[in-house]
């Protein structure tokens, strides 16, 4: 770890070197693809092999809940609402550019918890954790890119 990072960036690093991180990597389940503090770009894959790769904003890590909003692989380039994953149910509630092209619509975003006070008790299984980190957040976009509620892309969206 650089001695010269921000306790925010080392907080960071020290969850994306931890086993399970590391095994999920291992295991095809995400990978990262760039730091450039305070962002990082780190690809989810899907249950039919696409990746979908995501830009987290992460000051204040890991007290701040994070942001995510899906990228290109290639740029880190915000991607437009038509090229957002697709599905039904729980994945096309959490995947909606028409709600806020800037956040996925889950409670460990920090863009989408304030004004849904309500999902500390019907979804505390989704709320942010500190301890567990970012491991948390792609463990939920991964579990929905891997639902039956995911439609996979005609083409690769990475």
């Amino acid at each position: 770890m650089d001695a010269f990072a921000g306790a925010a960036e080392r907080a960071f690093l020290a969850h994306v070197e931890r086993p399970d991180f590391q095994l999920a990597t291992l295991a095809g389940r995400w990978r990262v693809l760039r730091v450039q503090w305070p962002a990082a770009d780190i690809a989810v894959r899907a249950r039919n092999g696409t990746e979908w790769a995501f830009r987290f904003l992460l000051d204040g890590y890991p007290a701040q809940l994070p942001n995510a909003q899906p990228c290109d692989a290639k740029t880190g380039q915000a991607l437009p609402p038509s090229g957002w994953p697709k599905g039904t149910g729980r994945v096309a509630t959490a995947f909606n550019p028409n709600w806020n092209p800037n956040a996925l619509y889950l409670p460990c975003d920090r863009l989408a918890l304030p004004g849904h006070t309500y999902w500390t008790n019907t979804h505390p299984e989704l709320l942010w954790r500190p301890a567990v980190g970012i491991i948390h957040y792609l463990e939920i976009i991964h579990e929905l890119l891997s639902s039956s509620s995911y439609l996979p892309p005609l083409r690769s969206a990475a």
